[in-house]
């Protein structure tokens, strides 16, 4: 039996052996994701966006902007004329933090008699980024209130009161923050997953030699094995919003229509490499195996565990080209924040033009592989 049993593994060993590819997929992505989300989690939160308002203009609000484009957690990316060009960074997600230095902010610290107030307004979508910008900040703001006036010899009663507007999400619940995103991943993989099978399942039942030469073209094949894919995807995500936001208490800001609408766009992308995935597949379980690989790899380009400003920059570029990075922005700009169309439009022409080259990329990978 024991014999028999080895000469079995030694079968299935030589049989992956043969498949360079899949074998080199099984062993060389694990590995290079864990490198990748290893890098990215160990560097902790850093490099968060801030915009600063200064209406004081003076040599210490200069320092204390230098002081927290210091920090390895903040970088200071806009110096904006008011308020609302801040609150527009904010809204569009292109700034995590702003810091306003109110005129007279240097009178005040040199003045025992007064309390020196910065304000500050936290994008509080992504409760951990609010967070430890709201910590970075603070910790600038004392420690040149404490250290940097008793080393001048001025003895600071109070030290600088820091203020705090928090939008979207003021209790920092991270529910408002992850499920969205949990809803974007879960639809990515039924969408994914059942456009994989398509064609795999047809070839394992022996039916796909009859839809070959049926008087169908390659065009409309992929058609009919995506627009399934298409409903069920869509059917998921709108069961699964109604319990995000009925069940879980997570708000939908934004308009439905908007959302919806670039939810089919993201739903095509993946239903385009779920085709193709299912041309290139001899089994169904050969099919899913790629869809586990290609999550690996989009999870770790999507933003969906941690931030894509901690990827270095090559990886930040390669993050552009998935679908799926775009999508869950798209997803919590317009469910927390109530984005609108003029919010969210790069990411939602992204995805119309990664949609595109997908289908194209799709259609004539199955061409080439029927024919």
């Amino acid at each position: 039996m024991a014999l028999r049993v080895l000469n079995l593994v030694g079968k299935e060993i030589i049989q992956f052996a043969r498949d360079r590819l899949l074998t080199a997929f099984l062993f060389l992505l694990p590995l290079l994701q864990l490198l990748l989300l290893a890098q990215a989690t160990g560097q902790g939160i850093t490099n968060l966006r801030v915009a600063v308002l200064d209406l004081d203009r003076s040599a210490v609000t200069r320092r204390l902007t230098a002081e927290m484009d210091n920090r390895d957690e903040l970088v200071v990316r806009y110096f904006v004329r008011d308020e609302d060009e801040l609150r527009t960074l904010i809204e569009t997600g292109r700034a995590d933090a702003g810091v306003i230095f109110p005129q007279g902010l240097a009178a005040d610290l040199f003045d025992p008699a007064r309390t020196a107030q910065v304000r500050m307004v936290v994008d509080g979508s992504n409760s951990l980024v609010g967070s430890v910008a709201l910590s970075a900040v603070g910790a600038v703001l004392t420690d040149y209130g404490g250290e940097r006036l008793s080393e001048r010899g001025i003895v600071a009663q109070s030290p600088v009161e820091l203020r705090v507007t928090t939008y979207y999400n003021p209790t920092y619940n991270t529910r408002v923050f992850s499920i969205p995103a949990q809803v974007g991943f879960i639809t990515y993989q039924i969408s994914l997953a059942v456009a994989s099978l398509g064609l795999a399942r047809e070839r394992e039942l022996g039916t796909l030699e009859q839809l070959i030469v049926a008087p169908l073209g390659r065009l409309e094949l992929v058609l009919g094995k995506a627009i399934p894919a298409l409903v069920i995807g869509a059917v998921n995500f709108l069961l699964m919003l109604a319990v995000t936001i009925h069940v879980f208490g997570v708000p939908l800001r934004g308009s439905f229509a908007l959302l919806f609408g670039i939810t089919l766009l993201f739903i095509v992308c993946e239903i385009g490499w779920g085709v193709l995935i299912s041309a290139l597949s001899r089994t169904q379980q050969q099919a899913i195996l790629f869809v586990f690989i290609l999550a690996m790899v989009d999870i770790t380009f999507s933003g969906y565990l941690v931030p894509i400003q901690n990827l270095p920059l090559a990886l930040q570029l390669i993050a552009q080209a998935v679908p799926m990075y775009h999508y869950l922005v798209v997803i919590r700009t317009v469910m927390v924040k109530g984005g609108t169309l003029a919010a969210v439009w790069p990411h939602a022409l992204a995805l119309l033009g990664l949609g595109a080259a997908i289908l194209t990329i799709s259609v004539r990978g199955v061409s080439r592989k029927l024919d």
